[in-house]
């Protein structure tokens, strides 16, 4: 692919480091120059490591002049979102937040990912969202709209999910001379190319079994007020983060907007 063909210079992706997000790390190198990979530890998950393994088939594969592993520690804005009001959330969807505690977890996540993409110039974030797992609040198509919605409108960070339709991202990130094997999606609780999380087990099951298949879409709506309640906590993060730094949020945001409008401009040029 020649330098002219990528509409962006740099993308991060949300890399847990299973075959979903190492696809969208694939899907994103195809339109994007450079990719760094996520990885956040909420400090609750065990061998965080393992995302390592596709990390570095990825650095393989294209290089390392496109491509950036970072493992960053995020507990502390876990305690300012998932974990701000224990009790009140409690009070509010009681056993419910079997599977919200997971919406939470993403949204830290998000938080520490709108930092980075702000700080380093970066006006893209993916992530390899599913709509095959739509049980699970974090990946139902209405969440992400409202989260997308906001979050470049309020920071300039275009939000994507390029493999959202995938079935089989196993089994294509294997033929793509990334994935170590085939079958990856197969395995159960103990990954090998991803962490495994305490809560994420318990959260699936719930959101298969009955969060969705009992409530319904109205889970829907009770999904996106979770998220607009989490905003405010999310926005004084990150305004923290950079009055620290002694840098202004607002030329932050103005700089991936003029990014932005750069890509919109080659696009068009290239229809």
């Amino acid at each position: 692919m020649s330098d002219e063909t990528y509409s962006y210079e740099d993308a991060s992706v949300l890399f847990s480091g299973g075959t979903d997000s190492a696809l969208a790390a694939v899907e994103m190198l195809k339109t994007c120059r450079r990719v760094t990979l996520l990885t956040f530890d909420p400090g609750f998950i065990f061998f965080v490591d393992n995302s390592r393994v596709h990390a570095e088939a990825l650095v393989a594969k294209y290089g390392e002049e496109r491509v950036t592993h970072i493992i960053q520690p995020i507990s502390e804005i876990v305690r300012g979102i998932l974990f701000q009001d224990v009790k009140r959330d409690l009070k509010a969807y009681g056993f419910d937040m079997t599977a919200l505690v997971c919406m939470g977890c993403r949204l830290s996540m998000h938080t520490a990912a709108l930092i980075h993409n702000l700080e380093h110039g970066i006006p893209v974030l993916a992530d390899g969202s599913i709509e095959k797992q739509d049980a699970i609040p974090e990946q139902r198509q209405v969440v992400i709209e409202a989260n997308r919605e906001r979050y470049l409108e309020q920071y300039g960070v275009r939000h994507v999910s390029p493999i959202y339709s995938e079935d089989h991202s196993d089994e294509r990130l294997f033929e793509a001379g990334v994935a170590p094997k085939r079958g990856l999606k197969k395995q159960f609780i103990f990954f090998d190319t991803q962490a495994t999380c305490v809560f994420g087990v318990p959260a699936d099951v719930y959101a298969r079994i009955f969060y969705k298949p009992i409530m319904g879409r109205s889970t829907d709506i009770q999904s996106v007020d979770y998220c607009k309640e989490r905003y405010p906590s999310m926005q004084e993060i990150v305004e923290r983060y950079f009055v620290a730094k002694g840098l202004e949020l607002s030329d932050l945001v103005k700089r991936l907007r003029g990014l932005h409008a750069r890509a919109d401009e080659m696009e068009g040029a290239h229809a």
